[in-house]
């Protein structure tokens, strides 16, 4: 029986080793866990603080273009509009250059006209009434 009692003994004292060294070795293990995760959890969050600032360096030098180009864009519209409206400008003198030089080239055919009338300056075409036009007509019918 002596030998039982050995046996159970180192059986016991066995299994109590295995059990405590199952126990150091997952303690270790989840530590070990716990360590890597913290540096890992650590060099994301600055990885992601990095990232933030970049983007925020980066909306703020947008926000300033923004700024800038609100500021200068009335300039901008009215370079823009000043082109064509020059443009206009000239072409209407032009025109009126070239109706005057109509009109010199007509009277020196023609002579004076007798019936001068006013230069008309409204922009409307000078008209005669629609009865006066008609041919035989009394002016009423």
């Amino acid at each position: 029986m002596q030998w039982e009692g050995w046996i159970a003994a180192v059986a016991l004292a066995l299994l109590a080793g295995i059990g405590a060294g199952w126990w150091f070795a997952l303690r270790a293990l989840r530590e070990n866990f716990n360590l890597r995760l913290r540096r890992a959890v650590e060099g994301t969050r600055q990885q992601h603080l990095a990232t933030a600032d970049k983007l925020r360096a980066a909306q703020a030098a947008t926000q300033t273009e923004l700024e800038r180009l609100r500021t200068s864009v009335h300039r901008q519209i009215s370079v823009a509009t000043a082109e064509p409206r020059a443009a206009a400008a000239r072409f209407e003198d032009r025109l009126r250059m070239a109706y005057a030089e109509l009109d010199r080239l007509r009277q020196q055919l023609n002579g004076p006209a007798p019936n001068a009338k006013s230069e008309h300056s409204d922009g409307f075409a000078l008209t005669q009434p629609w009865d006066g036009l008609m041919l035989g007509s009394t002016g009423r019918n």
